[in-house]
């Protein structure tokens, strides 16, 4: 367990963790100017690293001590954690709204693709029938061609003797 480490490894160790190095000078992935040496994050790291689950009051009666010992006020940290608590809800609330947006696009594509479909569904079928309308002419009929030539025909001169028309 790292609390438990040789005095020079340990230093570095939190060293590390709140942005100093040897002497106190800021080491580079430092906290921002402005911002606690120890926010949320470093406490949340550090609590992965002890057994929450065995003795969980001495855990945080040495994290307390280890903290106070580094000039680590728990406020600050616990202030750091609330302002956290609001970006990452606010961040929640983000997603929410755009899958929701997404789901309402989700139906419209739906919906347009049932119209297509029925649209797609009805011209296959009138083809289908045209088709078939088409194929049954190309056929003629037996007896159909004599009698239509029987007929008198109208034209816009008057109406012409089935002799008087022209043979194809």
């Amino acid at each position: 367990m790292a609390m438990f480490a040789k005095k020079e490894n340990w230093e570095t160790k939190v060293a590390a963790e709140v942005g100093t190095g040897p002497a106190g000078a800021p080491v580079a992935g430092a906290a921002k100017a402005g911002s606690p040496k120890y926010g949320i994050a470093e406490a949340i790291q550090l609590m992965r690293t002890l057994p929450s689950d065995q003795n969980g009051e001495l855990v945080v009666r040495v994290v307390r001590a280890t903290l106070a010992s580094l000039d680590v006020r728990l406020p600050d940290i616990i202030e750091d954690a609330s302002r956290k608590q609001t970006a990452v809800r606010d961040k929640i609330a983000d997603f929410h709204a755009k899958n929701a947006e997404l789901e309402k696009q989700l139906e419209a594509h739906r919906k347009e693709i049932a119209l297509l479909e029925a649209d797609l569904k009805e011209t296959s079928e009138v083809k289908d029938r045209l088709q078939q309308a088409e194929s049954s002419s190309s056929q003629p009929m037996p007896g159909a061609h004599a009698a239509a030539s029987k007929l008198p025909m109208n034209t816009l001169l008057g109406t012409a003797a089935p002799s008087e028309l022209p043979k194809p």
